[in-house]
């Protein structure tokens, strides 16, 4: 249904409609177009709507008559022009006339008041608009962020003509720099914190190192943390972190070699990091499918069987220790009172 109605729309495209709204105004125009919430775009829009007021009073009446409460009905018109009408103030819709023959014609008609029949650049009509300055695409303007004007452009001297421009007249000065022979003055030695004047650099001088060391170096952090968990129990080593680990790797080491000129310092870093996540890889499996937890936990019941038994012979070690003293004392003390009864 929907569709229907949207095809129906479409071969009314640039008929003279007349809308009806749900309060009443009427509207007609050139629907230029419309959308599936029936939002339409009119051209050339007038605006219709019907107003009460008071009749005109002619003679003087009895208050509360019917002719001193009688309201006359008007039709007043408005031209509003290009309106975009929303679809849920839409009641209706009807033909007002055939689309004109030439669309672009209605813009050469007179319009009542005896405006023009052909539309002149003026108030009211939009134009480019500028200090003086081209408008458009056309990039920098002469004199304002681009190279100097040429001789004889309007509005500037011609070159060499007292007053002209000067060379290299434009926003942030000439570019490249100095011009050819320029010489800073004596004493001066240059920007702050930049090589002394007259500074060399040696041969084969590369400057600071870029993002081809500092992003490899940074890399170094993965490898340093696969070597550390080599030492850890093989439990918490994951399978799948391993093998992403490992083909990151060894993907990597390909494009090192690949990129021009080659990165070795790239190379090297996720050269170690493939082979700690291959000995990572080893663990995790001997460990879980080669019965290297079993044997893990045997070993840790064994060496708990041990430490119990080594504490408890600690412990009656300590009990005979406690009887032998306890013995001890009480021979000292029998003794005493054998010697106070004797």
């Amino acid at each position: 249904m929907a569709t229907n109605k949207q095809g129906k729309m479409q071969n009314l495209i640039n008929y003279r409609m007349r809308v009806t709204l749900n309060d009443g105004r009427q509207m007609t125009g050139q629907m230029l177009a419309f959308d599936k919430h029936m939002n339409l775009v009119l051209a050339d829009t007038e605006e219709f709507r019907k107003v009460k007021r008071k009749a005109a009073k002619s003679a003087p009446s009895a208050p509360g008559s019917a002719a001193a409460q009688a309201m006359v009905e008007s039709e007043e018109k408005r031209t509003l022009g290009l309106t975009i009408v929303r679809g849920t103030n839409i009641v209706s819709c009807s033909v007002e006339g055939p689309p004109p023959s030439d669309p672009s014609a209605r813009l050469g008609q007179s319009a009542p008041g005896g405006a023009p029949a052909t539309l002149q650049a003026g108030t009211g009509i939009s134009r480019p608009a500028g200090r003086g300055l081209p408008a458009g695409l056309g990039g920098p303007v002469a004199g304002i962020g681009g190279p100097a004007p040429p001789s004889g452009f309007g509005g500037f001297p011609p070159a060499g003509f007292p007053g002209g421009a000067p060379p290299g007249f434009g926003r942030g000065g000439p570019p490249g720099g100095a011009p050819p022979g320029f010489q800073p003055p004596a004493g001066f030695g240059g920007p702050p914190g930049g090589p002394p004047a007259g500074f060399q650099p040696p041969p084969g001088f590369q400057g600071p190192p870029g993002q081809d060391f500092w992003g490899p170096a940074s890399n170094f952090g993965i490898p340093v943390a696969a070597i550390m968990d080599t030492q850890k129990d093989p439990e918490i080593i994951s399978g799948r972190m391993t093998g992403a680990l490992t083909i990151y790797s060894g993907t990597f080491m390909r494009y090192a070699l690949a990129v021009q000129p080659k990165n070795y310092l790239l190379f090297a870093c996720h050269f170690i990091n493939f082979n700690s996540q291959l000995i990572q890889g080893y663990r995790w499996y001997t460990y879980w499918n080669m019965g290297g937890r079993e044997a893990s936990l045997e070993a840790k019941a064994k060496a708990g069987i041990s430490d119990a038994k080594a504490e408890a012979e600690g412990m009656v070690a300590r009990a005979e220790t406690l009887a032998v003293d306890a013995k001890a004392k009480t021979g000292q003390v029998v003794e005493k009172v054998k010697g106070k009864l004797s």
